[in-house]
């Protein structure tokens, strides 16, 4: 199947910024140099992206929300979405740990909440729900990449798992419940 030349474009200044930052510092690293390895004009930049930090959470949404949808395509439980969670980011774990060895987890942390973050559209209680969420992925995920990704996606979907039911029996302990 032919991709779209937006498709092509996105990917090609994703791959070009990724490339770059291999070798160069983030913030050394203009517009000008991310388009012209990228083969594209600047104003192809900015028709898909607002700042290269939107560059590189879209690559990631887009390289791993099929990991994420492909677990909950067996089974929508908190479990599954974990286990996707890990899973997807393993797919992308280069680029994560070059974001970190790069001290660039903010960007990582950004990606995390455009994906389930709250949203100003939300109700109060799901806004906090989804922020709770989004709290635990991150918190879990930061530390399993910087500690070098040992575990598996299992383990860990099994480890935040446990973890997240443990919290929630200790709150109903302290409540009386």
């Amino acid at each position: 199947m032919k991709k779209k030349l937006k498709t092509v474009v996105r990917e090609s200044i994703a791959g070009a910024l990724i490339k770059l930052i291999e070798t160069k510092k983030f913030d050394e690293i203009s517009i000008s140099e991310i388009t012209a390895m990228a083969g594209v004009g600047r104003i192809s930049f900015y028709r898909h992206f607002e700042s290269k930090e939107a560059v590189l959470i879209d690559y990631l949404q887009v390289t791993t929300f099929p990991f994420v949808a492909e677990k909950l395509a067996i089974k929508q439980n908190t479990h599954h979405i974990f286990l996707g969670i890990f899973h997807s980011i393993n797919q992308v774990g280069d680029v994560v740990d070059l974001l970190y060895k790069n001290n660039l987890s903010h960007i990582f942390l950004n990606y995390i909440h455009a994906c389930c973050g709250a949203k100003p559209e939300l109700d109060n209680q799901t806004a906090y729900h989804n922020s709770l969420i989004m709290g635990f992925v991150f918190g879990a995920l930061d530390e399993w990449i910087r500690r070098g990704r040992v575990e598996s996606a299992e383990e860990m979907a099994e480890k935040v798992g446990k973890l997240v039911q443990k919290i929630g029996r200790e709150w109903d302990l302290e409540r009386g419940i």
